[in-house]
């Protein structure tokens, strides 16, 4: 049982130090987007357009973050201290907020070293393609905003997962086409 402790222990690690590289890009110049109406093209939900990527505007999501991070920490150690027997259940459900703790940011930015999305930074070389996806009737954001409808998820595969936002402008999606394929 003691390699699912450690199993546990290198998951949190992980989007711990994802958390704090993703703050960390937050701090570097922003490529796209900069001003309001760039930021009003990008969405990384159907109904909420994205918020800019600063500590101020974030504070909810970061907050939420960590709030989560340290609930998981502590149920953890209290297990382990009051538990002599590992509850090999109990990390299944522990870990559960961890797989959706990238939706608390409401961001979506790019760098000069590479994508911020949510709480995940993909850099450049991480980055092995995109498309351009149709909402159409047939996607599953359809009907949620009339501003979403017939407009574009951008998804971007990098080598462990996929990043995605809507984009609502046509002259952001060839803002957004033309800087991913530079960046690469």
């Amino acid at each position: 049982m003691d390699f699912i402790v450690w199993i546990f222990v290198a998951i949190l690690l992980y989007y711990v130090y994802r958390f704090i590289q993703a703050l960390i890009k937050m701090r570097q110049d922003i490529v796209l987007p900069v001003t309001a109406e760039e930021l009003a093209s990008i969405r990384k939900e159907p109904k909420k357009t994205v918020k800019p990527p600063t500590y101020s505007s974030q504070k909810s999501g970061i907050i939420s973050y960590i709030l989560v991070l340290i609930f998981i920490i502590g149920m953890f150690i209290l297990n382990w201290i009051f538990l002599d027997d590992v509850v090999f259940m109990f990390y299944f459900l522990v870990m559960i907020p961890v797989f959706h703790m990238s939706n608390f940011l409401n961001l979506f930015a790019v760098t000069k070293d590479g994508i911020l999305c949510g709480a995940r930074f993909a850099p450049w070389k991480n980055i092995k393609s995109f498309e351009f996806v149709r909402i159409d009737m047939n996607h599953n954001y359809y009907g949620f905003s009339s501003e979403v409808n017939d407009q574009y998820e951008l998804k971007i595969k990098t080598k462990f997962s996929t990043l995605s936002c809507i984009v609502t402008t046509e002259e952001m999606k060839e803002k957004l086409g033309d800087l991913l394929g530079r960046g690469k």
